[in-house]
């Protein structure tokens, strides 16, 4: 009797919450209700309940308002791989909204937040990269622009790092034109991050591994103009 209580009651208490994230006939009431459950933290209810106001409401004023909310609920979940799908679709669909920058901050950060480590793939880092440069060309005076530059240059820090740390793998190896082709690139595309100077000596140091004195020279010389009291800078005087 007593376990049959209890099986009604979780049953009812399921039932509730069941009927809680239906949406009513009133897409203003709705959307305030999806604003309240989102203000008390309940992301993942938010996320629910927003869904089946977009089927409910697909024509209200509220609709696009509460695409933008679900995205967030999302984000904040965290569900980031369908965060990323509901800003990327705001984005195409309102292009000229109001609010359109926020959408691809939340795009960008939502690859940011997928990305483990220098050493995995960095298929995220370079989308996220891609969203925060779109952000900054599009929206450069929006409020999330700042925030946006300052994880873009983390992100090339980030692929800075990836590739110096390949490019020592193949050097320890005595893979010499490998690491070689690493640090040009290094050199080529993220001269604002710190990898640089690191990128610097080890360039020279495999161009002295493959003989070619000259290119070995010239990268000890760079490095020296441009970090003359740098650690990497005494480590290359045996390639002058």
């Amino acid at each position: 009797m007593k376990k049959a209580l209890l099986l009604s009651l979780s049953l009812l208490l399921a039932a509730c919450a069941g009927t809680e994230l239906l949406p009513s006939e009133s897409a203003k009431l709705d959307y305030e209700k999806a604003k309240a459950m989102l203000d008390d933290g309940d992301y993942e209810k938010t996320n629910l309940f927003l869904e089946h106001f977009s089927g409910k409401h697909p024509y209200s004023q509220y609709a696009i308002q509460a695409e933008l909310l679900r995205a967030f609920a999302a984000y904040k979940t965290p569900e980031y791989i369908l965060a990323e799908t509901l800003s990327k679709q705001f984005v195409e669909r309102h292009p000229r909204h109001p609010d359109v920058a926020y959408a691809k901050y939340l795009l960008a950060m939502s690859h940011f937040r997928q990305i483990t480590n220098i050493e995995h793939d960095q298929t995220q880092t370079h989308l996220a990269i891609e969203a925060f440069k779109r952000l900054l060309k599009e929206n450069p005076k929006s409020s999330y622009a700042k925030d946006g530059a300052t994880r873009l240059q983390s992100l090339y820090n980030m692929l800075a790092s990836h590739e110096l740390t390949v490019g020592r793998y193949y050097f320890d190896k005595e893979r010499y034109v490998a690491a070689l082709n690493r640090f040009q690139g290094v050199v080529k595309k993220y001269q604002t991050t710190p990898a640089i100077e690191e990128a610097l000596y080890y360039l020279a140091a495999s161009y002295a591994k493959l003989g070619i004195s000259a290119g070995a020279r010239d990268s000890a010389i760079l490095l020296r103009h441009n970090y003359p009291k740098g650690e990497w800078s005494s480590k290359a005087a045996d390639f002058l």
